[in-house]
């Protein structure tokens, strides 16, 4: 039996300030790191085989951080970087609201008719995020995986494991930062949800992240 761990890293500047990350980075906020080491101290008696990353900074930070110092192989992938938003990066809701009202609208109303014309369409991000599971799964058979990345690479994850649509994509619980999700997947590559949206570890926020 293999399980997986999967957490989103902690909030950032920007997530204070309610910009959209993507691929651009903002350095974790004193709570982040907080948050992110109140995780690996929840964790410290799970024995980790190896630890998966995105290279974006603000998961890199708070994988090191959730690991307490643990020599186990640490491996940052491209693949598991949050959905590339292009001329968004950076901007606030309300900047964007203004800019692309009716893209925004698919963006989080109708994941299924998004379609930029530059970064990432929900579909093209459900064929890396599919392919950096099937990655871990090849490389991994039993054990403890942690895996660090973002909240809406999370998402996709378990839509993908709970075979549902893009469409569907966010009927689940909110991803705060720093939360939990708990895959278990069987010898015969079947995965069953443990638990998810579980950050009963953090400090809570003033600000809502997103």
């Amino acid at each position: 039996m293999l399980t997986l761990y999967i957490a989103r890293h902690g909030q950032t500047e920007w997530n204070i300030e309610k910009r959209m990350q993507g691929w651009e980075d903002s350095n974790l906020t004193a709570l982040g790191l907080a948050n992110a080491n109140a995780l690996g101290e929840r964790l410290k008696d799970v024995q980790f085989q190896a630890a998966y990353s995105s290279p974006s900074g603000r998961a890199v930070d708070s994988a090191r951080a959730m690991l307490q110092n643990r020599s186990i192989p640490f491996i940052t992938d491209d693949r598991l970087k949050e959905i590339s938003i292009g001329r968004w990066e950076g901007k606030t809701y309300d900047e964007i609201k203004q800019s692309d009202p009716d893209l925004l609208e698919a963006y989080f109303n109708t994941p299924e008719t998004y379609m930029p014309d530059e970064s990432e369409s929900f579909y093209d991000f459900e064929r890396r995020v599919s392919q950096a599971y099937q990655f871990i799964l090849r490389r991994h058979r039993e054990g403890n995986v942690l895996i660090v990345s973002h909240s809406v690479f999370i998402l996709m994850l378990l839509n993908l494991i709970k075979k549902r649509p893009v469409g569907e994509l966010w009927n689940s619980s909110y991803v705060h930062d720093t939360a939990l999700a708990v895959v278990t997947v069987s010898e015969d590559g079947s995965a069953a949800i443990e638990r998810e949206g579980d950050g009963e570890h953090r400090v809570e926020a003033k600000n809502a992240t997103w």
